[in-house]
């Protein structure tokens, strides 16, 4: 019976002292009290296994004590000693919830720690049944959490595989995105085949001016450093302190928010082609493993789309052998 603990209750210093030197030969700890009002006093601000307490006591009795004591803390294991035995004061234990009833007197202690083994073994099977249940409700909430993000990304993988334009893609994938995961700014940055630079194609919450001088390529920072990388980034809340450091000025300020952040690469033909970050989820749950998961498979979709939609301009250009400025713009970054 290590690391137990008992509140001691009774107005009589002898008793009271025999019910201690009988709990400490099993190693329980125990505190006391002489009254009622003592006992409720010390479980207001002290955590304990089990009250165990004498009926008959000065001012409030043992019974009041045993109805406050489940009232603050149903967890708790009560159990009443008394030398009156009566039917009524068996009865008024019952109809409040004591664990067990002892009669006096308690000498070898043999009755006593029965119902204290009893006592305790229901408490350690109320607690795992308690660890169990919350396990499950982790576990229900996680499920409900994936099945939300699996519905919001079927809806998503609809409207960027319905897009038919480049710009429109994009700009579908960035939308799509910050919505479905709550996040205040986001951008979309590819790689320029030609000279390697990283530039912002598109971007929500950014100011367009920003856009417009990064669009030609982005300083040598975080963002660069996670899209040559090429792997998904899920960041709960802030940088840690290594990525902060990699980070320019403008980019922690102006092209990402906090708290969190999530970056999938755009993968096209086995090579990175660039980047989608969102940052500054505005949800209590945060970013975690769900909604990355969703951001990859995102950005894996958009990529099959931007393979049809390249397809289809192969197939307009072998018909038509001048390809308007914008298309050649847009495949020379890709």
């Amino acid at each position: 019976m290590k690391n137990r603990r008992i509140l001691v209750v009774d107005n009589e210093p002898q008793r009271r002292d025999g019910l201690k030197r009988l709990l400490h030969e099993r190693a329980i700890e125990t505190l006391e009290a002489d009254s009622c009002e003592e006992a409720l006093q010390l479980l207001g601000r002290e955590q304990v296994d089990i009250v165990l307490s004498e009926t008959e006591l000065p001012g409030k009795s043992g019974h009041h004590l045993l109805r406050q004591a489940k009232e603050w803390h149903p967890e708790l294991e009560v159990i009443l000693i008394t030398h009156n035995a009566s039917s009524y004061n068996l009865l008024q234990a019952l109809r409040n919830r004591a664990f067990d009833f002892i009669v006096r007197p308690i000498d070898t202690g043999e009755i006593l720690f029965s119902a204290l083994e009893r006592a305790f073994t229901h408490i350690d099977r109320h607690r795992q049944n308690s660890d169990m249940l919350k396990g499950l409700e982790t576990n229900n909430r996680s499920l409900r959490r994936a099945l939300k993000m699996m519905q919001a990304l079927n809806a998503s993988i609809e409207r960027v595989t319905a897009a038919t334009d480049i710009e429109d893609l994009f700009m579908e994938l960035l939308s799509s995105a910050m919505g479905e995961l709550q996040a205040s700014r986001g951008f979309l940055a590819l790689f320029e085949r030609a000279s390697g630079k990283l530039g912002l194609k598109v971007s929500k919450g950014i100011p367009p001016e920003l856009c417009r001088q990064y669009s030609g390529g982005l300083p040598a920072g975080l963002i660069l450093a996670l899209a040559r990388r090429g792997k998904p980034v899920a960041i709960p809340g802030s940088l840690p302190g290594k990525l902060t450091a990699l980070a320019e000025p403008d980019e922690m300020e102006k092209l990402l928010a906090t708290p969190g952040l999530l970056a999938a690469p755009l993968r096209l033909k086995e090579r990175v082609a660039g980047i989608i970050v969102i940052s500054g989820h505005q949800s209590s749950q945060g970013y975690g493993e769900h909604e990355l998961n969703f951001l990859v498979q995102l950005s894996g979709h958009a990529a099959l789309a931007l393979e049809k939609i390249g397809l289809i301009h192969q197939l307009r250009r072998d018909r038509a052998p001048v390809t308007t400025p914008s298309a050649r713009e847009h495949f020379a970054a890709l």
